[in-house]
């Protein structure tokens, strides 16, 4: 597993480039952490659902501070136990907090730049997508992955363990917190990814690498060759999707739509 800070910069042998830019859920990256370089679209990991769900998620944090993140910790799970781990053992960051703060920021500049911003998951009016969530759901629920959900808490343990010998140091005069919050993040992810099966899983990311490869052919009737894909991603699972990348799938046209003013990026 790489758990880099770098960014991934993957050249499309059609031209341009998709730049995978890890983060961390719910954390709040440091500023130098960001990315400097210039891009002219934007790939989110989910579907065109999700800025109604992280604008759901801002009006009731607004009304009710941190109200999403002990929801979430109280309907327990993977997610329960890392947003509970994260919220107690990480020092010197912002965490636990929602919607999820570096997607979200990026989106928002987007939209107040009018770049495009790509999905790369279907919406459910996909029928080879509904297919694939049902068989996922199928796999997840089957006897001896339900019986893993009673050894949650033990398998998060051992995870953690295995997890220190992938840890990488954080940037110069950045919080050692960081290092906690990757461990954290790819011990949460891991698991997750083990829930369902790996065949599953790669056909997965082959589908989201597909749609990422599509927006970035979008890109290129502008930008050519110097178009650039922005795409933030869990830190854990850039090496997956870069894997996927790698096969070079067949780009797939994605859902978009873009923004129109002209205001400065937060």
């Amino acid at each position: 597993m790489n758990l880099d800070w770098e960014d991934i910069h993957w050249k499309d042998p059609d031209g341009g480039t998709i730049v995978l830019h890890g983060f961390l859920p719910t954390v709040v990256l440091p500023n130098k952490m960001r990315p400097r370089i210039q891009w002219h679209g934007l790939a989110i990991i989910g579907s065109s659902e999700e800025p109604e769900v992280w604008e759901e998620e801002e009006k009731s944090e607004s009304k009710d501070p941190g109200i999403n993140l002990d929801s979430a910790i109280l309907n327990g799970g993977l997610d329960g136990l890392y947003l509970e781990m994260l919220s107690w053992g990480v020092e010197g960051l912002q965490v636990g907090k929602f919607p999820d703060p570096e997607p979200r920021r990026l989106h928002k500049a987007a939209m107040n730049h009018g770049r495009p911003v790509f999905f790369a998951e279907p919406d459910m009016d996909d029928e080879t997508w509904a297919d694939f969530l049902g068989r996922e759901a199928k796999a997840m629920t089957r006897p001896l992955k339900l019986l893993r959900i009673v050894f949650t808490s033990r398998r998060w343990r051992k995870g953690i363990k295995k997890m220190r010998k992938h840890i990488v140091e954080q940037p110069p005069r950045e919080p050692d917190g960081l290092q906690a919050a990757s461990a954290l993040a790819a011990t949460w992810w891991l698991l997750n990814r083990q829930n369902s099966e790996e065949e599953l899983n790669l056909e997965k990311d082959l589908r989201l690498a597909s749609r990422l490869r599509g927006g970035l052919a979008s890109l290129r009737k502008e930008h050519g060759d110097d178009a650039v894909l922005l795409v933030p991603i869990q830190q854990a699972s850039k090496e997956s999707i870069l894997f996927a990348l790698d096969t070079i799938p067949e780009a797939e046209e994605s859902s978009s739509l873009s923004g129109s003013s002209d205001k400065e990026e937060e």
